[in-house]
């Protein structure tokens, strides 16, 4: 499959009811997307959704987009990604990140920062390759995990499951690409790609023999998208990003303070958390909009993609905003079958 043929989607029970995301996912199935991605919040499990919309489809590589690196141990998700893997015969990708500390300490119990956030992504990653290689798994090199004189039963191993890392700090963007093999970049900025890819170099000097070679990563860019030209459209992902930006922490607000957009990015925090939701919304500049989101025609969304991948980007994924419609869920998916 030639890399600009490539194209992700993303659909979650938690926005769209589930008979909804199966007539999507059979629709997505007959259109030009190769890929769909399941996010994982604090609602439906990422999982359960995945085994769920491969009934759907034939053709479609499924992948969690993504699950995070605390609430099940390396061998846990060792284990489902195998189950899975074997229930889709190869469509399989398991998609980690860290997520952020408002979730994992609020929700999960943990502590986000002790051990480093740096430290659990990469013995995380290299417990799951041991796990996958079918190898008896002896792992006491690491800081938080510690491994001994088990394997991975009832699969035939080795397991080609690709492992793609969310990573947007310089540090985990070196350590995708010594360890993983692809990468989600959320909220691609369209000047950015260019910019993480030194990072991604380092990261590949240290890559370690067996794994897939640098010239197959994939670069999988989370786009904010709708194709619409209608102001309720462009409220909507205005409301997205300050949701975000104003309400989930430091993360995403410090992001876009990253990409330049530092007095916005002020403003959507400071009217979030003063309650007002609204000015929060409107507070997303069309500068802001233009730079990582696309809303607009079919043909204007197309070819803002086609920017992207001339930018580095080989996977682009369509995100739809949270509250999208079923129309707008079809517009969307339609304009990429032009």
């Amino acid at each position: 499959m030639s890399s600009s043929k490539k194209l992700g989607f993303t659909l979650s029970f938690d926005y769209l009811r589930p008979s909804l995301c199966h007539d999507l996912v059979t629709l997505i199935d007959n259109s030009n997307f190769t890929h769909l991605f399941i996010p994982e919040r604090w609602g439906h499990d990422a999982f359960t959704q995945v085994i769920s919309l491969s009934r759907y489809t034939s053709e479609l590589i499924l992948g969690t987009g993504i699950v995070n690196l605390f609430s099940r141990t390396p061998a846990i998700l060792a284990q489902t990604a195998a189950s899975i893997h074997e229930l889709t015969e190869g469509r399989f990708i398991l998609g980690l990140g860290l997520s952020g500390p408002i979730v994992i300490q609020n929700w999960h119990g943990m502590n986000f920062y002790q051990p480093s956030p740096i430290q659990r992504t990469r013995e995380y990653l290299e417990v799951l390759r041991l796990i996958l290689s079918g190898e008896r798994v002896n792992y006491d090199s690491g800081e938080i995990f510690f491994l001994k004189g088990f394997k991975l039963s009832s699969f035939n191993t080795p397991l080609d499951i690709p492992l793609f890392l969310a990573a947007m700090g310089s540090k985990n963007v070196q350590i995708t690409g010594e360890l993983a093999d692809g990468w989600f970049p959320i909220w691609t900025s369209f000047t950015e790609i260019p910019s993480y890819k030194k990072d991604l170099e380092f990261g590949f000097s240290k890559r370690r023999p067996g794994l897939r070679p640098k010239e197959e990563m994939e670069i999988a860019s989370y786009i904010l998208t709708c194709v619409s030209d209608t102001e309720n459209a462009k409220n909507l992902i205005q409301r997205n990003l300050a949701y975000y930006i104003g309400g989930m922490g430091t993360f995403y607000y410090e992001i876009i303070k990253r990409f330049g957009f530092i007095e916005e990015a002020n403003r959507i925090r400071a009217a979030f958390q003063a309650g007002d939701r609204e000015g929060a919304a409107k507070s997303v500049s069309q500068e802001m909009l233009d730079h990582i989101a696309v809303v607009g025609s079919s043909d204007y969304v197309v070819k803002r993609y086609q920017e992207l991948r001339q930018q580095g980007t080989n996977l682009p994924v369509v995100m739809l905003p949270h509250n999208c419609t079923p129309e707008l869920a079809i517009d969307t998916i339609g304009a990429f079958n032009q």
